[in-house]
């Protein structure tokens, strides 16, 4: 067999599998944050009913024992939920994982190596704080896979680098808002972009969402005799619409005509 044909099938086992445990990573990631909001709720739930508990049983005239028991019952499966580790079990299972990238370190491969790096640092410098009784800022260490290429890649730019941001951006675009005003289209909440911290960088985020709007545009409308590509997105009872402006602005807002006289430049744009 040809040794060009063998060392491509072994990078692509070994690419396939790191891209697995990454995405193991990333969904344990995503599990250990719903985690926390789940004892978050069951906090807020508790501290209602507790409030709430006198007025029940006033209220009870017939069935105050049997609503009694349920209420404490129900106290008792919220304080359950609050007090767990389910997420620091989660956790552990992610810096598990982060430890399994240790075998595809030596692969040739810098960019596979640096993701390797920041990950693991990231985990490590979380544990140096749990020990240290340093409280972050963020809840969850939040880590995403990057593409593996055989060579270095040098440009963010790459077509096949943002075609996966393209991807990454539409999973997100479920928590968009409507506006009630055409305004500038920024990141989605929860957004993380594949490139480290490429979402707090602006001018990768324009990067990214023009390449969006050019490849997923879905609708159009015309203005002034200029014809407007657009994205709609959101429910069909409340949309919005994304475009570019005349003066390369990416722009969101709730009607198609709305944004359109924004793109024209009619009317200005909320920052």
């Amino acid at each position: 067999m040809d040794q060009a044909l063998v060392m491509k099938r072994e990078r692509e086992d070994w690419t396939r599998l790191y891209h697995k445990t990454l995405k193991g990573l990333e969904t344990m990631i995503e599990v250990q944050r719903m985690m926390k909001d789940i004892k978050k709720l069951a906090e807020e739930t508790n501290t209602i009913l507790t409030e709430v508990e006198g007025t029940i049983l006033t209220a009870s005239i017939n069935n105050q024992t049997m609503n009694a028991t349920s209420l404490t019952q129900i106290s008792e499966d919220l304080r359950y939920l609050v007090q767990s580790d389910m997420d620091e079990r989660a956790f552990q299972i992610q810096r598990m994982l982060a430890d399994e990238l240790d075998q595809y370190k030596g692969k040739d491969n810098k960019y596979v190596e640096d993701n390797i790096k920041e990950i693991q640092e990231l985990y490590t410098n979380k544990e140096i704080n749990q020990a240290q009784g340093t409280i972050e800022n963020e809840e969850v260490i939040l880590v995403r896979p990057y593409q593996v290429e055989s060579t270095t890649i040098s440009s963010s730019s790459s077509s096949s680098f943002i075609s996966n941001e393209i991807a990454n951006l539409e999973k997100y675009m479920k928590f968009v808002k409507t506006p009630s005003q055409t305004r500038i289209f920024r990141p989605p909440p929860y957004y993380q972009s594949l490139k480290s911290r490429g979402e707090q960088d602006p001018s990768f985020w324009k990067e990214v969402a023009t390449a969006f709007l050019d490849k997923k545009k879905n609708t159009n409308t015309a203005r002034n005799g200029c014809q407007i590509p657009m994205y709609q997105g959101g429910p069909p009872h409340e949309p919005y619409f994304i475009a570019i402006d005349n003066r390369d602005q990416i722009i969101i807002g709730p009607s198609k005509k709305i944004v359109a006289t924004h793109v024209v430049g009619e009317l200005e744009v909320l920052i």
